[in-house]
């Protein structure tokens, strides 16, 4: 995914994108286990909702990463800021000192 450059205060937008596929995710993952038959009986049937368990733990999986996404993404924002803060104080303090 080609993002581009980011400044510090922008990438909190993309945290709140992450969260909301997150939620997404979550909701897809809840509706993919509702939407199967339960009438629909035999091996085949057994076969099929079991495959379609395994999808929806690996969707439920996937909500789990892209929402730590967006944790890394916010604590990436605060280190960026604070290292900005930090730069912006030395070069206040240039030719100050002896």
């Amino acid at each position: 995914m080609d993002m581009g450059t980011f400044l510090p205060g922008e990438l909190s937008g993309v945290a709140a994108r992450l969260d909301r596929s997150a939620q997404r995710l979550e909701v897809c993952a809840a509706q993919v286990r509702v939407a199967t038959a339960t009438t629909w009986r035999g091996g085949a049937a057994d076969l099929h909702r079991d495959r379609v368990t395994g999808h929806a733990d690996d969707i439920t999986t996937l909500a789990s990463r892209v929402r730590e996404s967006a944790r890394l993404v916010r604590e990436l924002q605060a280190v960026a800021e604070s290292r900005l803060r930090l730069i912006g104080d030395v070069d206040l303090t240039v030719g100050l000192l002896p």
